[in-house]
């Protein structure tokens, strides 16, 4: 839930006026009332909070705008350690990311992940063909390449510890581009899940710390292509 703002009729001026002191007592009585009727130290964190104003709602705009009303395919590049360990995560990182583009993107249509996977699983060298070849037998306009460099559920070096990280490039490539061999977007997109503190493997499961961690990344790269919302403190 927002936290609410404390907005003060006519703003706080730079003196201390006697608006800013009405005000300032009127708070500190409010915390002095919160401790003495028994509402705890979480009534007090809520009122500081409601004075500083919380995380606010910042607007962001898309980084690039070119997927708008084109028919566009996902196609994510892991390595062979990857594969091996998490064999669906190509195609799994594929929907995620292709879902919030077709639920953000105005008139965007997204090839299915799993038709995508068939392709490369078709064409095992699909990897040495130039992306010019590879946006033509996709049949798509544009093509959102994603470069896996990090993927895992667990923390480095410790298998005791659940930590998802997922970091890589995001690139787009315009089929009808002037170049459509090179990129005309890139981005670098890393996230961790939980944001916080790790998990002990007693305390959580592989599903869903993978699920948290594509959620998390998928909301990032996805949030590149539209305009959208965040907190920010």
């Amino acid at each position: 839930m927002p936290v609410p703002e404390v907005r003060i009729r006519g703003g706080i001026k730079g003196r201390c006026g006697s608006a800013t002191r009405s005000w300032f007592w009127s708070v500190a009585l409010g915390i002095g009332a919160a401790c003495l009727s028994g509402l705890g130290c979480g009534a007090v964190g809520f009122v500081a909070e409601a004075v500083a104003g919380g995380p606010k709602q910042v607007n962001v705009k898309a980084a690039y705008t070119g997927l708008a009303g084109k028919r566009v395919a996902v196609l994510v590049v892991v390595t062979d350690a990857t594969l091996f360990e998490y064999p669906e995560a190509p195609t799994k990182l594929g929907r995620a990311v292709g879902s919030r583009i077709a639920g953000n993107v105005t008139g965007v249509s997204v090839v299915a992940p799993a038709e995508v996977t068939r392709f490369q699983n078709a064409n095992p060298h699909w990897d040495s063909v130039p992306a010019s070849a590879l946006i033509e037998r996709l049949g798509v306009e544009r093509l959102v390449m994603i470069d896996v460099a990090e993927y895992s559920t667990h923390e480095p070096g410790n298998a005791h510890v659940f930590r998802g990280i997922l970091a890589g490039n995001v690139d787009v490539l315009e089929g009808d581009g002037a170049n459509p061999n090179n990129a005309v977007f890139s981005e670098r997109v890393a996230i961790r899940y939980p944001e916080g503190t790790a998990v002990s493997v007693l305390a959580g499961d592989v599903a869903t710390i993978e699920l948290g961690m594509l959620d998390l990344f998928s909301r990032a790269a996805a949030g590149l292509f539209s305009d959208h919302t965040v907190l920010r403190e």
